[in-house]
């Protein structure tokens, strides 16, 4: 499948609120004994991510796409298929054209920044290897951030991560030195 990744400019902020919210003028903008009613959602506010959910998801119905049943998040037409965390969008497709054409739908709606094709999502690597068919999850920059907050990057790396014999049970009772290392 093509792939296409789009991240939704201050995304929040196309949802209308549907409460009424009060805030104080910025800095160097204040009036005395007025305030500011907001009409959009902000970055901050609690309903914000919900708002832009369902703002999101109305659109995409809107487009033809249904909702795949216990999956807020994954939308597909049957041509594409398209699922989304907050702001960060995949498209995903047979064809590069009918990808495009979506996209340009979306663009219509709201202003994004076009990724290209995914290399990464929420900090998964993803690598591809279109001529054998294969996609490959890698996990590698969040395994470095935990060896470096647990200043390990400078150790001495295993082998492999476990023997290649097969396991047996243990018959026996582990010492207390045993369980201390375990």
């Amino acid at each position: 499948m093509e792939t296409l990744q789009l991240d939704a400019v201050n995304a929040f902020t196309n949802s209308v609120l549907d409460e009424i919210v009060y805030c104080q003028f910025p800095e160097g903008f204040e009036q005395t004994g007025t305030c500011l009613q907001l009409l959009q959602a902000l970055y901050g506010l609690r309903r914000s991510p919900l708002l832009w959910l369902k703002e999101f998801s109305s659109i995409l119905i809107k487009l033809g796409l249904q909702q795949i049943p216990g999956q807020p998040c994954l939308f597909t037409n049957g041509n594409i298929i398209i699922f989304f965390y907050v702001d960060d969008i995949v498209l995903l497709g047979r064809e590069s054209s009918t990808l495009q054409q979506f996209k340009d739908q979306l663009l219509q709606h709201y202003e994004m920044r076009i990724l290209g094709e995914i290399n990464w999502f929420l900090g998964i690597r993803i690598i591809r290897d279109k001529d054998q068919g294969k996609l490959w999850l890698c996990q590698d920059s969040y395994i470095e951030k935990i060896a470096t907050s647990f200043h390990l990057e400078h150790s001495k790396l295993a082998r492999i991560p476990m023997n290649l014999e097969e396991l047996l049970p243990y018959d026996g009772k582990a010492s207390l030195q045993d369980i201390y290392a375990y």
